[in-house]
């Protein structure tokens, strides 16, 4: 099993220019001198009828890849469980493997064999594996950078050193499809793939580092919603709000970035429902990082006054690179 940690975001404004975008993104230091690999994904999600994948909190999909959507590639496999997700930091239990060449359904038997579902009673896992059908689609185009990124990490003698830290970066540009409706993939995502020996602080740290230098050149956000979650609320056109009934910061500003993720994949653009919710989020955020003097309540301000002076409606006006900018930094100091 690999151990996810990865920082999505979501780019804010609708990508109308791919080039333009690839442009910008090889103008960023840390990529500058990286060719990204570019391929199509097409993933088709399995579910069974009462989602009992999702409601247990498991992804599990096909992908077939290639240089193109007419591409023929072998299957993979993959089921995802989800483990801790900080607004938009994720860690997660992951298993992927090739299939046999011919095959075009699921390994049943493979996946019988993994863990969580092994951990149910044979009966319920049978009835489980035989009622899995297609659930939804996400089908992009990825451009991946394998990124080597320097790091300082201090010693028991609090000596500093430079360290390096692999990290995968994917630009994803497609859609999700479900019910005959679709909705944008436009997003970032930024995986460790190495440096497991140092501390948690410093790997995270260069994935800060990394969503700045992105902040700087592009309107962005972080993002909490997964594609499976997208295409999920797409199927059923219903998206579940995170309760603000908490004194956490943490619990509040997900609760924000999880509401704009919705805001953003609404049906209705007249609707203002999420819009509001994200609003109500990060004011009560405000509210509780002022009484304690915690620094990141002028990140929480900015953002609160970039929600109150829109509208809420298409153009998402708010979405600027200073509203990216001051979401990682109210994210990174209430992690800190």
């Amino acid at each position: 099993m690999a151990q996810e940690i990865e920082l999505k975001l979501a780019l804010s404004q609708p990508v109308i220019d791919r080039d333009a975008i690839l442009e910008t993104l090889t103008s960023i230091a840390e990529l500058a001198t990286v060719t990204p690999r570019r391929r199509w994904l097409a993933n088709t999600y399995f579910d069974t009828p009462e989602h009992a994948l999702e409601r247990a909190r498991m992804a599990l999909r096909l992908r077939q890849s290639g240089e193109d959507a007419d591409s023929t590639g072998a299957l993979r496999q993959t089921l995802k469980t989800s483990g801790e997700s900080h607004g938009g930091l994720h860690s997660r239990g992951e298993w992927e493997w090739e299939l046999p060449e011919g095959q075009t359904g699921l390994d049943l038997d493979g996946l019988r064999g993994l863990p969580p579902l092994q951990a149910l009673e044979d009966g319920a896992r049978e009835q489980l594996l035989n009622a899995l059908a297609p659930s939804f689609s996400t089908d992009f185009e990825r451009h991946a950078w394998q990124l080597d990124v320097t790091a300082t990490s201090s010693d028991e003698n609090l000596s500093d050193e430079q360290v390096t830290v692999g990290v995968e970066m994917a630009l994803d540009l497609g859609a999700v499809k479900a019910g005959g409706r679709e909705v944008a993939i436009q997003e970032i995502e930024l995986e460790l793939t190495g440096g497991e020996e140092l501390a948690p602080e410093v790997r995270e740290g260069v994935l800060w580092q990394l969503a700045d230098s992105l902040a700087s050149r592009l309107a962005l956000r972080p993002a909490d919603a997964s594609k499976a979650k997208r295409g999920a609320a797409l199927r059923d056109g219903e998206w579940h709000e995170k309760t603000l009934d908490t004194a956490d910061p943490g619990a509040l500003l997900s609760a924000a970035i999880d509401a704009l993720d919705a805001h953003a994949d609404r049906q209705a653009k007249d609707d203002l429902k999420w819009h509001a919710h994200a609003l109500a989020a990060l004011s009560a955020l405000a509210t509780r990082l002022a009484a304690c003097q915690h620094p990141g309540h002028i990140h929480a301000v900015a953002l609160v006054e970039a929600l109150e002076s829109s509208d809420g409606d298409a153009s998402q006006d708010w979405a600027t690179r200073d509203f990216g900018q001051h979401s990682l930094s109210l994210l990174a100091t209430l992690r800190s």
